[in-house]
């Protein structure tokens, strides 16, 4: 998701930021973010500001549903100021949205995509490529009260010179994870170190991931062991034992 935004932002020529926000919400029931949008293009652009619903599935694909599709949308408890606005030639904007979010209700968090959606206004008599697109900001408030942040994998297997893993996010707020995957020998020799990158994983959700292995494995017995930060106070770590 936040590969499709960056490749946005450098293809509009503006930006926005912060890029996402994440907080728990402590004491007040409302809070107000400022996003600057900056405009790095020689023409004007009119900026309409929306909000939408998101899910991420076990792929990582993103889909979105109009505003309020879910109950603890942020949509239908979002003030924004300005909601639509002109930017003139490298130009900076900063918008105001202000949250009212209900903490005695039990929802556990509340979450949304703030949409920024561009159409250039060109500056000049002349011939201008018309460009329309939009950044996507992604919002989540966690309710501390009744937040739970849990992890598990659901599988965890080499096949086909290809390590599967699929990561099952137990508790009821979004997660995001990173970590690291390794394989050794038998006798506790390294032979490959992977990077894993940053992923999110909604509440009750999956994320599957594969990693190939980058060299033909001699026939004998190996470890692969995978170890993930998702924020809580523990390292979630697994490991599975496959022979060649």
């Amino acid at each position: 998701m936040n590969i499709i935004y960056f490749f946005l932002i450098g293809y509009l020529g503006f930006t926005v930021g912060p890029a996402k926000v994440e907080k728990a919400l402590i004491g007040a029931e409302t809070i107000t973010e400022v996003f600057e949008v900056q405009n790095f293009t020689n023409d004007s652009l009119r900026i309409v500001v929306e909000f939408e619903d998101f899910d991420i599935n076990k792929l990582g694909e993103v889909t979105f549903y109009p505003g309020g599709y879910f109950a603890n949308s942020l949509a239908p408890r979002a003030v924004v100021n300005p909601e639509e606005f002109v930017i003139p030639p490298k130009d900076v904007e900063n918008v105001r949205v202000t949250f009212r979010l209900d903490r005695s209700s039990g929802i556990p968090e509340y979450y949304g995509m703030m949409l920024f959606k561009s159409r250039p206004i060109p500056t000049r008599y002349a011939a201008s490529i018309a460009v329309a697109g939009e950044v996507g900001v992604p919002i989540y408030y966690a309710i501390p009260e009744y937040a739970v942040r849990d992890a598990s994998f659901d599988s965890l297997s080499v096949v086909n010179d290809t390590l599967e893993i699929v990561l099952h996010n137990t508790g009821n707020v979004h997660l995001r994870a990173k970590g690291e995957a390794l394989i050794r020998t038998f006798d506790d020799k390294l032979v490959q170190k992977d990077s894993l990158p940053e992923i999110v994983i909604m509440s009750r959700k999956q994320r599957k991931l594969k990693i190939g292995l980058k060299k033909p494995l001699a026939p004998g017995s190996y470890a692969a062991e995978v170890i993930f930060d998702y924020g809580a106070i523990e390292l979630l770590m697994g490991e599975r034992r496959f022979r060649k």
